[in-house]
């Protein structure tokens, strides 16, 4: 028996009283994590005696990186062959058959292992129809196959096939495009036809190949890295669990080529460190915002970087604030000594 109220008693069970229990801690729980401090961060929450209470911490799982004949750096100038007992179009490394013996040489005679290189493969017909229709239409054009002028394709023209090509899982052949056909044809790539191969790559998480390609493109000159560039290479360490070699890669670009990628990406490195519990990386990137914050132009930077680094400073959801909420959804303390 227990007193509720005034004049009245209830009887309950001690299930129910348990359950009541729970009830009101659950709420006290969420009345103080409701609360936030002047910095908008959300106190800890606590039980009704005042002890602390246990918190979950959001962790992250990531999936397995993509099969090696997925990954363009993994096999490069390997000879694949197909993988009958896989999926249709899954690749083993072909090995070399051994010599036949003469006791076997009156058996039944197994067909021979076509292997070849991926770019081969990726060429064939069966590979992607839709991918050869669209190769085939490219050609029809230059040749003038439906009665009309010759039609060269110009950037933008390549450019889509570039994009098609990556995809339907076809990099090699789209890195060909980039690197051998276009300048054959006295075509320069540009900015948007690295970017959209460097955005494919990034699907899969090749780090190698983004960072040959990024290389290849501040090398020339020619070609200016943008924002969508910074954040695809981003975007691939990422995939690949390389949280530090992003937000690394962020800073290096915004020294050397003052771009800064779309605001999203920081917050996407910061969320990826505290998800795999790398608090320290997270706190490294948060000093670089806080560097951003103190940034002062100079006489070599134009007046679209200014606008861009100014934006970057004044978003809100890069505040003091927001991060400090950014950091208590994943259960982590962002302290006052954390910042300048």
């Amino acid at each position: 028996r227990r007193r509720e109220g005034v004049g009245r008693q209830v009887v309950t069970s001690p299930l129910a009283e348990l359950a009541r229990d729970r009830d009101s801690d659950e709420d006290s729980s969420i009345a103080a994590e409701g609360s936030s401090n002047n910095d908008g961060a959300p106190n800890v929450g606590t039980h009704s005696d005042g002890h602390k209470r246990k918190m979950t911490k959001v962790r992250m799982t990531m999936h397995p990186m993509p099969p090696p004949y997925k990954v363009p750096s993994e096999v490069r100038g390997a000879n694949l062959s197909r993988d009958d007992g896989a999926h249709r179009w899954s690749f083993a490394r072909a090995e070399s058959p051994p010599f036949p013996s003469e006791e076997s040489s009156d058996a039944v005679k197994t067909p021979a292992v076509v292997a070849k290189t991926k770019y081969e493969w990726e060429t064939d017909r069966e590979w992607s129809p839709t991918l050869a229709a669209a190769f085939a239409f490219a050609d029809s054009l230059s040749h003038g196959a439906c009665g009309h002028d010759p039609v060269e394709l110009d950037v933008g023209g390549w450019n889509c096939l570039v994009n098609a090509c990556c995809r339907r899982g076809a990099f090699h052949r789209a890195l060909k495009i980039l690197e051998e056909t276009m300048p054959q044809r006295g075509i320069e790539p540009d900015v948007y036809s690295y970017n959209t191969l460097l955005a494919g790559l990034a699907r899969v998480g090749d780090v190698t190949s983004s960072r040959e390609l990024l290389q290849d493109m501040t090398n020339k000159g020619t070609v200016k890295v943008d924002k969508y560039t910074v954040q695809a290479v981003a975007d691939c360490y990422l995939n690949a669990g390389d949280v530090s070699g992003a937000s690394t890669l962020v800073q290096d670009v915004f020294n050397q080529h003052d771009v800064l990628p779309p605001y999203t990406t920081h917050l996407k490195i910061i969320e990826f460190a505290l998800a795999n519990g790398l608090v320290y990386e997270a706190k490294r990137h948060v000093y670089f915002v806080q560097q951003l914050w103190k940034w002062v132009p100079s006489e070599h930077h134009d007046e679209a970087f200014r606008r861009t680094v100014e934006l970057t400073r004044l978003n809100p959801k890069l505040s003091r604030g927001a991060l400090r909420r950014l950091f208590w959804h994943f259960r982590e303390e962002l302290s006052d000594g954390d910042f300048f």
